[in-house]
């Protein structure tokens, strides 16, 4: 895990990852609009905000847009890469439904190192391709549990 993701509470990582995300679909975002995915309210929020920008991963003018700084940014896709590592095994993998795996890999991206993350992610490719080679492990383990055996 970077060190500076080491620094950040489990909110302020939510927080980076909300912004993360409203960002990605116009460049920017606002208070508002953070407190009304979070359901949290906007002074909350305000505050939170202040402690990011403090330590360098937002930028924001007051009443203004909020954008991530490059450090936030690469802190954020750290994140959101991990997360979707977790989803995509549970989902893939193990068979759980999408909407379970996203909302535990959400809770487990925050505790977890790059160097879990990256022999997770190899473990799955290596049972995707051994099911190319025609020994289908995942489709074997899901008969499996399915079958309660």
């Amino acid at each position: 895990m970077p060190e500076s993701l080491k620094k950040l509470s489990l909110k302020q990582q939510n927080y980076l990852e909300t912004i993360h995300d409203l960002c990605r679909h116009h460049g920017h975002t606002h208070v508002k609009s953070i407190a009304d995915r979070l359901q949290i309210s906007m002074p909350s929020v305000t505050e939170a905000v202040k402690g990011l920008a403090a330590k360098g991963l937002i930028k924001h003018d007051i009443r203004k847009n909020i954008t991530l700084s490059q450090k936030g940014k690469n802190l954020a896709s750290t994140l959101a890469r991990r997360q979707l590592i977790l989803a995509d095994f549970y989902s893939k993998i193990l068979g759980c439904p999408r909407a379970k795996a996203d909302e535990i890999a959400c809770r487990v991206e925050h505790v977890v190192d790059d160097s879990f993350c990256s022999r997770l992610a190899g473990f799955a490719e290596y049972l995707r391709k051994q099911a190319e080679q025609g020994d289908d492990i995942i489709a074997n383990f899901k008969k499996h549990y399915e079958n309660g055996t």
